[in-house]
């Protein structure tokens, strides 16, 4: 899911009058968010066991990923997000914060 190229969005990109930009490796991500959200959404998910992998720098590296131009890219992490804010109690803290302090950022420093 995380990759080491950068995926984010361009300078001059405009969500209401610029077309998205899909993603052409959409169809492989896909893959990869559909079986991490069944994951998540299987009635034998013990999120005790998956806290280990599920922390504060793994939700740091979703919310990242969200300044990707692809649309659908962005909605399949908000869904994912949604899951882990339900799952993880201990998460659900550090999730506000960061979303705050994105909101922030944005509203006081621009886009970037």
């Amino acid at each position: 899911m995380f990759s080491s190229e950068p995926r984010g969005r361009k300078e001059d990109f405009d969500n209401d009058e610029d077309e998205p930009n899909y993603d052409p490796s959409w169809p492989h991500l896909q893959l990869v968010y559909e079986y991490f959200l069944r994951f998540m959404e299987s009635a034998d998910f013990q999120p005790s066991l998956c806290k280990k992998y599920c922390d504060q720098k793994f939700v740091l590296q979703i919310m990242a990923l969200f300044n990707s131009e692809d649309p659908r890219e962005r909605d399949m992490l908000k869904t994912l997000l949604h899951r882990i804010y339900g799952k993880f109690l201990g998460l659900r803290s550090f999730i506000r914060k960061n979303i705050n302090y994105i909101f922030l950022r944005y509203i006081y420093e621009g886009e970037n």
